[in-house]
């Protein structure tokens, strides 16, 4: 024997329910409109992270999945050719139709995932110049130096918004850069459980080793522990001093 509602309450309770869940929309999408009105790039990031989303683990820097770095998803930055890029990353599990293109004078980009996994091609020669991507998997500093060895070089740069920093490492050997999450400070605490955020290869013409050598804005790796930029010294310009004259 089962214990039911009386036909009337059942269709007050059904549309209780309805009128519940009806509410719920229309508040979720005031507060999404809401949203739009104040951020629209965000939301449509959002929409395209959501639409093209893709998971590629760790992008083969630690797994060696599908390929070994520096190769990413089959793509060789200074190797791959420019119609040899879609079935590459086709044939090691990324579909066309997660991927959009941007043309540019200098340059044509495949960006897929939202982002999450780039390739860029010289439009001069045709061939890839970079490739970069940010991975699913969670990836500490640590794990990559164990891996590849210490870093040749490090930059603590402040481009972003002020009072922010983001930390750049440079393997010269593969022409890796590895970059860390930018933060909010004037110093920044790098240990081996340091979470990375891009990792980046290219070719030498946009890694230019030899510049790196020379240039004092790339500093050498010393271990970890706490990093600050560089600090920026301006020029004193003498004051004009007026002479009197008798």
């Amino acid at each position: 024997m089962t214990n039911s509602l009386p036909p009337g309450k059942s269709m007050k309770w059904g549309r209780f329910i309805l009128g519940g869940a009806v509410s719920i929309l229309i508040i979720a999408m005031a507060l999404l409109w809401f949203a739009f009105k104040q951020d629209p790039a965000s939301i449509i990031r959002f929409y395209y992270s959501v639409i093209y989303a893709i998971n590629i683990g760790d992008g083969g820097i630690l797994s060696g999945v599908p390929c070994s770095a520096p190769c990413v998803f089959g793509i060789r930055a200074g190797e791959t050719l420019f119609d040899q890029v879609m079935p590459t990353l086709e044939k090691n599990g990324i579909a066309s139709s997660d991927c959009l293109t941007e043309p540019n004078v200098s340059w044509f980009l495949f960006s897929c995932g939202a982002g999450r996994l780039n390739v860029q091609v010289d439009t001069q020669t045709n061939i890839v110049n970079a490739v970069w991507f940010h991975p699913n998997d969670s990836i500490s500093l640590g794990e990559i130096i164990e891996k590849y060895g210490e870093p040749n070089y490090v930059t603590i740069d402040q481009e972003g918004a002020p009072g922010t920093i983001h930390p750049r490492f440079y393997w010269n050997s593969i022409r890796m850069l590895v970059s860390l999450p930018e933060i909010s400070a004037k110093t920044y605490d790098i240990q081996k459980t340091t979470e990375v955020e891009g990792i980046q290869f290219s070719d030498e013409n946009l890694f230019r080793t030899s510049d790196k050598e020379s240039d004092p804005y790339y500093k050498p790796w010393d271990g970890y522990g706490m990093y600050q930029p560089p600090i920026v010294t301006v020029p004193s310009i003498p004051m004009p001093s007026a002479t009197l004259t008798p």
